[in-house]
């Protein structure tokens, strides 16, 4: 396994954001919760609705980017927790 990915590429459609060492992008001048998983890589958003992006890590679909609470939600909008 290479110790880091080759770069991912994402359609020009796509706002593509750098996920930084807290695991968060920044979006609208504010800070979203991401995944400490991505740290040191880039997601891409594609909006899909108004003010509702789906959030990609390369073709994984991390989750849905809602701008009115500024979470990143399932389908269903729930925040994914694991305990």
């Amino acid at each position: 396994m290479p110790g880091k990915l080759p770069p991912l590429e994402y359609p020009d459609r796509f706002e593509v954001r750098y996920v930084s060492a807290n695991g968060g992008i920044r979006w609208n001048s504010r800070w979203v919760n991401v995944s400490i998983t991505c740290i040191g890589e880039y997601v891409g958003l594609e909006e899909i609705d108004d003010g509702i992006w789906n959030c990609t890590f390369g073709a994984l679909r991390l989750g849905r980017l809602d701008e009115r609470n500024m979470r990143i939600e399932d389908a269903y909008g729930r925040l994914f927790r694991h305990r």
